[in-house]
């Protein structure tokens, strides 16, 4: 099959279509025909350059998390409740599903966790094999594309909106509202019913988020009076929940000063850094809270995965490049140009 392959660590040049063996599924495992792979920003573009330290594979190393596509086959002695030519999406994660926090039903604390593109071989390629457990019957209606847009991002945004209890009515702040992560937290919020603040760092993106209807309100984070715009928003009360998968220092100040009494701050990312201040006094005399979600449960992928069957959910998918321009995808990404998901589509 083709397939794109690192043999060692780099820029995207490194990137490389080749000819490889077909994979053959095993027991407990399914054959993909892959359609669509999403791109993403850390498990594809910094796994890539080597800076994601959970990482485990040796090279050569075919990249991609984020996919969809339809059914081919199944393992020996494998059953599933679909057959081979469904649509399918395919979950990233790999929970082992015996610790005792997969026993309790937190798989995004597992503490023997895999992931598809980062601990085994991924998606930029014709086909995958991933465990079946991990593949889910598409939505009527939704493209590879779409699906494959939302596979990762979508039930992630989810359970950060739970883990910070979101309401109808919360205010919700969204750090980088024009990324991948952002836009679809901020689908996923309005969704919810919460009212979105979206920051950007351009006016150009703070527009195209209003011509995508996605967001409320938008402010730019560089602007010196974004905290009182914030504020204004909100009738000087502040925001109950932020979204910051971004850990700037910058923004982290201004992400804990927005956030109300009792207000919740919850990421899942550390995309320009990994420390950052926190008030201890501000923190506590204000009751806030701060909360760390590496991904999403399986209950929120569940939960995800019915309301987007339920009604409409559409992605923000910036631009698609076929498989053998995965460089050109990789650079649109390391640009900050995008608005949404970067996506690969495999005729």
């Amino acid at each position: 099959m083709r397939a794109v392959v690192i043999h060692s660590h780099g820029g995207p040049e490194v990137l490389t279509l080749e000819e490889v063996a077909d994979p053959i599924p095993q027991a407990g495992e399914a054959l993909v025909r892959v359609e669509a792979v999403s791109v993403n920003a850390f498990l594809d573009v910094s796994n890539r350059a080597g800076h994601v330290p959970f990482a485990r594979y040796e090279f050569p190393h075919i990249l991609g998390s984020e996919h969809a596509g339809s059914l081919v086959a199944l393992g020996p002695d494998t059953s599933s409740d679909l057959s081979p030519g469904d649509p399918v999406i395919v979950s990233n994660m790999v929970p082992c599903r015996s610790c005792e926090h997969c026993n309790a039903g937190n798989t995004e604390s597992c503490l023997n966790e895999g992931m598809i593109g980062v601990t085994m071989p991924g998606a930029y390629a014709e086909y995958s094999v991933v465990p079946v457990t991990n593949v889910r019957r598409r939505p009527d209606g939704y493209s590879a594309l779409e699906a494959a847009a939302m596979g990762v991002n979508g039930p992630l945004a989810l359970a950060q909106l739970i883990e910070a209890r979101a309401e109808k009515g919360s205010w919700v702040l969204v750090q980088a509202g024009a990324s991948s992560a952002g836009t679809m937290a901020c689908v996923v919020a309005e969704r919810l019913g919460c009212k979105v603040i979206a920051t950007t760092r351009s006016a150009e993106k703070n527009q195209a988020l209003h011509d995508l209807g996605i967001v409320g309100h938008t402010v730019d984070s560089t602007s010196a009076d974004s905290l009182d715009q914030i504020m204004a928003i909100t009738g000087g009360r502040g925001v109950d929940i932020v979204i910051d998968n971004i850990a700037d220092r910058d923004l982290w100040k201004l992400s804990m000063a927005s956030l109300t009494n009792r207000g919740r701050l919850v990421t899942s990312g550390a995309k320009f850094g990994s420390v950052v201040e926190i008030n201890v006094r501000d923190l506590y005399t204000k009751s806030r809270r701060v909360l760390g979600l590496r991904s999403s449960n399986l209950a929120a992928n569940d939960q995800f995965w019915s309301m987007v069957a339920a009604e409409r959910m559409t992605p923000v998918i910036d631009s698609v490049y076929p498989l053998a321009e995965a460089a050109e995808a990789h650079r649109r990404i390391e640009s900050n140009a995008n608005i949404g998901r970067v996506m690969l589509t495999i005729d």
